[in-house]
């Protein structure tokens, strides 16, 4: 209860206190005020499954989304905090209980694109959709308004990349496809055209279609190559370490 209370007043302090040009910016000191929040609530989770006693616990997504919403929408604050910000809103977003999380998600993606659009935090917004448990359309109409608003071709590429992994992540391969397709006859040398290589080769790993060039080294050691397989069936199956 006194830690908690204590974390409660730090979180205050940084939202409410001006910071000092020497010191840490307040999106740096929340960050890490979340960070330890964070640290401890897994450790906490960690411990309940440990033991099967399970009590409710609040997500610090829940307590610090306030903080960082404050320092987003605050002009006072340098630009690149502000973007830094939103951006960790917009990460963040799916892990807040929302009444209307459509409304709320396309508020904040017009304050950042208002802003952003051209800058080099464009491209990371684009990537924090990815894992975004959110609506496809409500993603890739986000998308299409930051591709709209930019002047960067570089960026109007990686939004047409995000686009076709929320189609893929949708079930909607055939718009994935052809999303992809038009990444790369329009921007062939961007970053968003080599960073679309898994979708090329999910659109392999469906039914009737010739399977990639998959290689590697067995649990014994021994090299394996799909291909020399060919005409039997197989089973691949991959599994690691998290």
């Amino acid at each position: 209860m006194f830690s908690t209370l204590i974390l409660s007043t730090l979180i205050m302090s940084a939202a409410q206190e001006p910071v000092e040009a020497s010191g840490q910016s307040q999106f740096h000191t929340t960050s890490q005020l979340y960070y330890v929040a964070m640290t401890e609530y897994y450790q906490k989770l960690e411990a309940m499954y440990e033991s099967g006693e399970f009590t409710e616990l609040v997500n610090p997504i829940e307590e610090f989304w306030g903080t960082f919403k404050a320092i987003a929408k605050d002009k006072s604050i340098e630009s690149s905090e502000r973007a830094q910000a939103q951006i960790w809103c917009v990460t963040n977003f799916g892990d807040k209980n929302w009444a209307y999380p459509d409304k709320v998600f396309m508020s904040l993606s017009k304050l950042f694109i208002s802003e952003y659009a051209d800058s080099e935090f464009a491209s990371e917004y684009t990537s924090s959709l990815r894992y975004l448990q959110l609506d496809r359309k409500i993603k890739t109409s986000a998308l299409d308004l930051l591709s709209a608003a930019t002047t960067s071709d570089a960026i109007r590429a990686h939004c047409m990349l995000a686009s076709a992994f929320a189609y893929a992540d949708n079930s909607q391969q055939d718009l994935a496809d052809k999303t992809v397709d038009a990444l790369i006859e329009k921007y062939p040398s961007s970053q968003a055209a080599k960073d679309a290589t898994p979708l090329l080769v999910r659109r392999q790993l469906q039914i009737g279609k010739v399977v990639p060039a998959l290689g590697g080294v067995d649990v014994d050691g021994k090299e394996r190559h799909l291909k020399d397989t060919r005409g039997k069936v197989t089973f691949v199956v991959f599994w690691g370490f998290w």
